[in-house]
């Protein structure tokens, strides 16, 4: 078992934990929550040992292994991808090399010696390690672990150091899911995961033998692998034995209940108060008065419920309506060297459609989202944009555009209409700035920071389609929730890429699936399209005379 007790860690006037008492049980699934900036990732690096509290201790059983894979990493290079995923097996190379010298040992040392005893408890007390912990075909278990996060054959023997930040995180990810540690601690693993990437972890993360406390921003790959949730709010920890959804429940019930007894008691204050003021001058009511003074005196009073504020809701701003057809490629091709992305893609998007673009990575989804956009030339085809289209286009690179002398206030507010002004504030907070961060420079912000901004900025200019390139990037679980809410109230067209399973379940109404040059279209959201996709393969492996034919839910 995991015990924290009494920790505490202040970061300049800033109290992150305060006295936190907390106590995780082998082989629980933890996902820790709460508002950004709440203390969920300098809680994780404390128990890894990578931060020291100021006061309180952290003690895990003897001679646990924990793991801990940070948001961000420093740059790994000189290895390969191979090479960096076996590291992990280091400990076992050791391992098998104790076991093997005392093998020798053994081989060499007459029984009736006096350290043959000694040497032979060591044997065995390796061999009893190795039984627990010993892995065999570490090379074919490396190649599963990194193909499930994505890799291909052909980068197995790549540099590191020619990876992006995002694919270096992966092979990070690789390396300690390979290590097997009995605590494994995950701040934020998903970030760069694909859909793909993102199910496979899933079902590892589920199957996992450890214990598991992570920090994730995306709500159902926390419902399907944590069963405890810990929030982290105020400086405390409050455990909810439940699964993500059942804790938002949950909470809200203790929320409105802290609410209406608070407001119960201010309205009992009230009345004590109006009747001490009334008659505090009457000697006839002296008794009475002193009663309800002393009352008040000895009542607890609660606190005003705070932590999880009122969800923050934006309405996004439309131009005027639109034609029926919207954007539309016809013949499209398009490729990259000798990489041909699509060969005669024909794509249309009508008035109020909520389209997902799906498929592997690699297969062309950001590509066709800029086609559709305009912004990247089609080689062979055409592209149409229908009658008083206002096309509205998200993408990551355009957090590069920011003009850095301005503040994150400024830059939102020169991109907003008389009617989105009085909201940007409200918007800005919804993205998490607010405070003294409306202020700040763009120059001075994270990449991240940076993202959320050109996403607002995008989000107050009028318009009646929407292209998003993984526009919840960056967006911690409240933030995701106001941006969902606010694309469902959208009465315009929207076409999206996504990582975020939740939000492809709750906002398509089509799913194009892309890959292979082509883009095939299926009606209903991405659990629609999986079930689609599944009984079409059902249908292609069932014997001929089984086969039997069904409502056809994709179209070209």
């Amino acid at each position: 078992m995991l015990n924290v007790s009494g920790i505490a860690k202040r970061y300049g006037r800033q109290v992150v934990l305060d006295d936190v008492t907390w106590a995780v049980s082998d082989g629980a699934r933890v996902g820790l929550t709460g508002p950004n900036g709440a203390g969920k990732s300098t809680l994780l690096r404390i128990i890894a040992g990578e931060v020291e509290p100021d006061r309180g201790t952290v003690a895990l059983p003897r001679g646990a292994r924990v793991g801990y894979l940070p948001q961000h990493i420093l740059g790994t290079s000189g290895v390969t991808v191979r090479r960096h995923a076996l590291a992990a097996f280091a400990d076992l190379h050791e391992l098998e090399a104790r076991r093997a010298s005392l093998e020798h040992a053994l081989a060499t040392v007459a029984p009736e010696s006096e350290e043959y005893p000694a040497v032979m408890e060591r044997y065995r007390a390796v061999c009893d390690e190795w039984d627990h912990s010993g892995r065999y075909d570490t090379e074919a278990e490396a190649e599963a672990v990194l193909a499930g996060l994505g890799f291909r054959a052909s980068d197995m023997e790549r540099d590191c150091g020619e990876l992006s930040g995002g694919w270096q995180m992966r092979a990070a990810l690789a390396q300690l899911l390979l290590r097997r540690p009995d605590f494994l601690l995950l701040d934020e693993p998903t970030n760069y995961l694909d859909l793909e990437a993102r199910t496979w972890l899933e079902e590892f993360l589920v199957a996992y033998p450890g214990t598991l406390i992570m920090v994730a921003h995306d709500r159902y790959f926390l419902d399907v692998t944590v069963d405890h949730i810990a929030e982290v709010l105020h400086g405390r920890v409050t455990d909810y034995p439940m699964n993500y959804s059942r804790y938002l429940a949950e909470r809200e019930e203790r929320l409105a209940q802290a609410r209406k007894a608070y407001e119960d008691q201010k309205a009992e204050i009230g009345r004590i108060d109006a009747f001490i003021h009334r008659f505090r001058y009457q000697a006839s009511k002296a008794a009475l008065v002193q009663s309800r003074v002393k009352q008040l005196e000895k009542m607890d009073r609660l606190p005003p419920p705070d932590g999880h504020e009122r969800t923050l809701r934006i309405r996004l701003p439309e131009a005027a309506r639109s034609g029926r057809a919207v954007v539309q490629l016809e013949g499209a091709r398009k490729r990259f060297g000798e990489v041909r992305v699509y060969d005669g893609a024909d794509v249309l998007i009508e008035r109020g459609q909520r389209v997902a673009l799906v498929g592997p990575n690699g297969a062309g989804k950001t590509t066709l989202l800029k086609m559709l956009a305009g912004v990247l030339p089609l080689d062979g085809g055409e592209r149409r944009v229908g009658q008083n289209v206002a096309l509205g286009y998200f993408a990551q690179d355009h957090a590069e555009m920011l003009d850095p002398e301005r503040t994150a206030l400024e830059e939102v507010m020169g991109a907003a209409s008389i009617e989105t002004a009085p909201h940007v504030r409200s918007l800005l907070g919804a993205f998490l700035f607010s405070g003294d961060a409306v202020e700040k420079r763009t120059a001075v912000l994270s990449g991240g920071e940076r993202s959320r901004l050109a996403l607002a900025k995008l989000l107050v200019e009028p318009s009646n389609c929407l292209l998003l390139d993984e526009p919840t990037n960056h967006l911690d679980l409240t933030a995701k929730e106001v941006l969902l809410e606010a694309l469902l109230a959208y009465k315009g067209t929207l076409v999206l890429v996504a990582h975020d399973r939740y939000l492809l379940d709750r906002l398509p109404t089509q799913v194009i699936e892309v890959g292979g040059g082509k883009a095939v279209r299926y009606l209903g959201n991405y659990e629609d399209y999986l079930r689609a996709k599944a009984s079409a393969a059902a249908v292609a492996t069932a014997p001929r005379g089984a086969r039997a034919a069904g409502p056809v839910r994709a179209s070209r």
